[in-house]
């Protein structure tokens, strides 16, 4: 037994010796630079690039199956340079391969450059089209077959098993040129270094690279770093503290910093994690990569923005369980989950402080009231200068068709061409082209209930209805932000159902239909005071001039309603109704949505036989208590011209003239009429 056991330990010395013999005789006895050809052959060979190595190789075979190579240059299609490689150093522990083990001293990469060129004809220089031999493609499937995951004795694969001292990658140069669009993009600059890499251990990693591009032409300084760790065996892998960096290549260039954690399951397959993007300068970064901004009516506009979020997604689902964005002073957070990526089903909840989009808005053009002491022909010319800039779609149809959504938000405030809605959520669904928003808020001491759909299923014509409730909106109020709502005072109660389709601001408005009911309870006609007009025209007639000098602004009532007609983008109303205090109002006309203009006549029916505070000059007989005096407003809409209307005028004195005939002469009705109304109306007043 003895001399048995002895034997063995004298063929395995013996085996480990000649090994040792051989690894340091081989490199020394085998050179493979006398190889360069058949190495350059085997490479054409399989695909079709041509290599050349114009420095030395070196090797070593135990304990380290190493290898060295320097100067390598490859060329492509047509000859022309595609790759070249400085030096490349990698040496691996022989004996540990045995057991699927790769322990590996460090691996260096220096001066790799990839000159990737897309000629005229859409053919890259990479593209050589050559086919591997038979050999080489049966060589290659027996030793794909041959590096199978090994099976214990249990049966069960093995997992390669990975210890590598560090990985060093420097001078790498990567160069895109598409010739047929003119287009170039280069990475350079480039680097990479590792820790340790070994399974289940944590390493850090650094990547540093410059991006540049010729359309548009910009150029970024980027890198990424952070820790990994790998389980081969369950298929697990882990991103930590990764951090992915860009600014602008200039001094002082504004860097965008995206940081997080990322774990990923291969099977069943898992990915969540966290990705932060932390505060920049959005507005100095678009300046810096020569985007121009148009003017903002807030100067510090899109000078913060910072974005937090936590993710998971299985590939088949996304959740956002936790998003938060933050843009200036506004804040906004909730989630936002897609259902299903395959369809691109998506639903979404968000909450947020107060938005004020219209910091984002140019600002308010100022130069009409600039100059108001210039030239009467110089304002003429600006007035009937044409405009100079075209309509855009308001309306983006492609982006709306293929939605599928379902969400809601929920603001403490928003404000929009200075209104400003309090408390307002909204609820949003969007599927098979067909989009609807509803919206409730508080909205100047009083409430709005909005519900507008959207139609884009027919290209170039989207269809749009608003259906909308107004509840107790102070008009006064809502007068600050909308001038052209200033002349009028009280509660307005609203509905509205109206309808249009198209694609610009223009044709929308042209294309609006529907109508408008409106009531305003205790109000007032600011900036006309409709007394006065009435009793300026009494006073006419009696040719008496006004005691009373203190008439106000406005004309107070209790009641005013009404409703509008829209056809085409006119709104005409004969139903306007308001219960003054002396008074009552009757008005019919139109505005002209498209024009912004309007023409619209009201009429004055004074009750008693007294005008209001009693002015001599325009007292009235009983008689003619009900009496219409009409008034006419027209020209710009917000900025009406208001007066006496003359036309309805004439009409009104034809009518009381009749009628006082009536009174004094039955049988000669007509000879009165035809005589001076002036000096028969003298006799109507007291």
């Amino acid at each position: 037994m003895n001399r048995i056991i002895k034997f063995f330990v004298f063929v395995v010395a013996g085996l480990a010796l000649i090994l040792i013999i051989a690894a340091l005789v081989l490199p020394r006895v085998i050179d493979p630079n006398n190889y360069r050809d058949e190495i350059s052959q085997l490479v054409y060979d399989n695909t079709g690039l041509t290599l050349s190595i114009d420095g030395p190789i070196g090797w070593s075979v135990f304990p380290w199956l190493g290898l060295s190579l320097q100067d390598i240059n490859v060329k492509g299609s047509g000859e022309k340079p595609f790759a070249e490689l400085g030096k490349a150093e990698v040496s691996v522990k022989l004996l540990p391969l045995l057991s699927q083990t790769v322990e590996m001293q460090t691996a260096t990469l220096i001066g790799l450059k990839l000159n990737l060129i897309k000629d005229s004809n859409g053919n890259g220089n990479w593209e050589t089209g050559q086919k591997p031999s038979k050999s080489a493609a049966s060589g290659s499937a027996k030793s794909t077959t041959e590096a199978s995951t090994p099976s214990d004795q249990s049966g069960e694969k093995q997992p390669l098993q990975i210890n590598i001292a560090n990985v060093v990658a420097n001078d790498l140069i990567i160069q895109y040129q598409d010739l047929t669009t003119g287009k170039s993009y280069t990475i350079d600059q480039a680097s990479l270094t590792t820790g340790a890499i070994r399974n289940q251990e944590p390493f850090d990693f650094d990547l540093q690279a410059r991006i540049s591009s010729n359309e548009p032409d910009l150029a970024f300084q980027t890198g990424l770093s952070g820790n990994v760790s790998f389980d081969l065996k369950n298929g697990q892998y882990t991103l930590k503290n990764y951090k992915l960096s860009a600014r602008p290549d200039m001094t002082q260039g504004e860097n965008i910093n995206l940081v997080g954690n990322v774990n990923y399951q291969q099977e069943p397959m898992k990915i969540d994690g966290t990705m932060d993007v932390t505060e920049f300068n959005p507005a100095r970064l678009l300046s810096q990569i020569k985007v121009s901004l148009p003017p903002m009516a807030d100067p510090h506009a899109l000078s913060k923005l910072s974005f937090n979020s936590q993710f998971t997604t299985n590939g088949k689902r996304f959740d956002a369980n936790t998003l938060k964005l933050s843009l200036d002073s506004f804040v906004i957070d909730g989630n936002f989950k897609v259902t299903d990526l395959e369809t691109q089903a998506m639903t979404f909840q968000f909450s947020g402080n107060d938005l004020n989009l219209d910091n984002y808005l140019p600002p308010a053009n100022d130069g009409a009231h600039s100059n108001k002491e210039g030239s009467g022909k110089e304002e003429s010319s600006k007035q009937t200068a044409p405009a100079t800039t075209s309509e855009v779609p308001l309306i983006p149809e492609d982006a709306l068709r293929p939605l599928d959504i379902k969400g809601s938000l929920k603001l403490n405030s928003m404000t929009v061409a200075k209104l400003k809605f309090e408390n307002p959520s909204v609820q949003l669904t969007a599927k098979n082209g067909r989009q609807q928003v509803k919206i409730n808020s508080a909205f100047y001491k009083g409430v709005i209930d909005l519900d507008t759909r959207l139609d884009v299923r027919q290209k170039g014509n989207p269809k749009v209805s608003t259906v909308a409730g107004l509840k107790g909106i102070d008009l006064q109020s809502v007068a600050e932000p909308v001038p052209a709502l200033a002349s009028v005072e009280g509660n307005l109660n609203a509905d509205v159902n109206v309808t249009t389709h198209g694609l610009l601001q223009s044709t929308l408005t042209r294309n609006l239909n529907g109508k408008v009911g409106f009531g305003i309870a205790n109000g007032a006609f600011t900036g006309t005071n409709f007394d006065k007009l009435v009793c300026e025209g009494i006073a006419r007639i009696r040719d008496k001039d006004l005691q009373k000098k203190d008439w106000g602004e406005s004309t107070q009532f209790k009641n005013l309603s009404g409703s509008f007609d829209i056809r085409n983008g006119v709104a005409s109303n004969d139903n306007l109704t308001a219960e003054l205090a002396n008074m009552n109002l009757k008005g019919d006309g139109t505005v002209n949505l498209i024009e912004q203009a309007m023409d619209y006549h009201v009429g004055l029916n004074i009750s008693g036989d007294t005008a209001p505070d009693s002015d001599p000059a325009c007292q009235v007989n009983e008689d003619y208590a009900e009496v219409t005096w009409p008034v006419r407003c027209h020209g710009e809409l917000g900025k009406p011209d208001c007066g006496l209307d003359t036309d309805r005028l004439a009409d009104t004195i034809a009518g009381l003239a009749r009628q006082e005939v009536k009174h004094r002469i039955k049988e000669e009705i007509e000879e009165k009429v035809e005589g001076p109304l002036k000096d028969v109306l003298k006799g109507f007043f007291k």
